[in-house]
């Protein structure tokens, strides 16, 4: 658990000063940072969450949980571990990995501090820091001023079902992590030193298929309603005889229906199953109860005809709101209100012939 203390403002304009590709764990920046030193010096550590993102508070960029400086990679023997080019985002139940956290430092002078690595089950809103679990610590990690600091953490033992959504935390002195606030979604906004990676990779053949799962939380204390909001990455998938079918589970759908089955370009296909038929699907107005996380099962299944190739689709939690009055047998129901995303997940699926 890391620290939680009160901060000096940030610098919100702050940039990248120096970044660099090699296979080397500190990138220097001794040349900006000679440009500021004495009683004025300061350290800006921020983890990026999107390539265009410079560690302004709060963070503007969107999506915010598929973050460029979370890699995983796979483990190695050497010392240090091998960088990969891309990040292997399925992992293999019981095996090892190394994560790889790029830390950048816009300040004027070195910092050192503790980094964290947790993680939890793939979804939209999570509760901190109840729904997230410490993977490892790294105590005096150093990041020059002006430069960057890549680390490897490793990653044992990959409890099932492996695919996670992970988080990065910086904690150092005058650059302390935050409180949490109270809503999800600026967790990660409000604050440079945290940064969430929630990618998912799915391989199929033809006429197969793959089960992933995805939750949604409320941590407020009465009932309310969230979405889920479909967007398609590429080509969507169902247009090239592909399927996504969201199970909500027997009491999600029951609640569902009682708060009237609204959505858009969705169809039902089962008891508790919905089909994506559009490329703007959205399942509204699911109740979740006072401080709960539920779970839904997602199965992605290619067409005999789907061509090889790689598809995506991005699968957000609306913000959770109070109830709006409904019933599906009494009066047409008003108009679900446009819930923004606080946190989702990316699930990249490659169909191979």
């Amino acid at each position: 658990m890391l620290k939680s203390f009160p901060r000096p403002r940030r610098l919100a304009g702050a940039g990248l000063v120096a970044s660099g590709l090699a296979l080397l764990l500190t990138v220097s920046g001794a040349t900006a940072a000679g440009s500021d030193v004495g009683l004025h010096a300061t350290s800006e550590v921020f983890i990026q969450d999107t390539l265009s993102d410079n560690g302004a508070e709060p963070s503007t960029v969107s999506p915010f949980w598929q973050s460029p400086a979370i890699k995983v990679c796979a483990w190695t023997p050497t010392v240090p571990p091998v960088e990969c080019p891309t990040s292997q985002d399925q992992l293999l139940i019981g095996g090892s990995y190394h994560v790889w956290i790029t830390l950048s430092n816009s300040g004027t002078t070195d910092a050192v501090g503790t980094l964290e690595l947790r993680r939890t089950k793939p979804g939209g809103g999570t509760n901190w820091n109840t729904d997230w679990i410490n993977i490892a610590t790294k105590l005096d990690v150093a990041v020059p001023a002006g430069g960057v600091t890549r680390v490897p953490i490793q990653f044992d033992n990959v409890p099932g079902p492996g695919h996670f959504c992970l988080a990065a935390l910086w904690d150092a002195d005058g650059d302390e992590l935050k409180p949490f606030p109270a809503d999800h979604d600026r967790v990660v906004t409000n604050d440079n030193n945290v940064a969430q990676r929630n990618v998912n990779s799915i391989a199929i053949g033809k006429s197969q298929s793959a089960d992933r799962s995805f939750s949604m939380a409320s941590n407020q204390f009465v009932r309310t309603h969230t979405s889920l909001i479909f967007n398609p990455v590429g080509t969507p998938f169902h247009l090239v005889g592909g399927q996504i079918v969201v199970d909500l589970g027997p009491v999600l759908f029951q609640r569902w229906q009682q708060a009237g089955r609204r959505g858009t370009g969705i169809q039902q296909v089962g008891a508790t199953q919905l089909q994506l038929v559009s490329t703007t699907a959205r399942i509204e107005e699911l109740p979740l109860d006072p401080v709960e996380r539920v779970t839904v099962n997602l199965r992605f299944t290619a067409g005999s005809s789907t061509p090889a190739g790689i598809y995506g689709v991005e699968i957000a939690q609306g913000k959770t709101s109070v109830a709006i009055p409904c019933s599906p047998t009494g009066a047409p129901c008003p108009p679900p209100p446009n819930r923004l995303p606080i946190g989702g997940v990316r699930y990249t699926i490659t169909v191979v012939d």
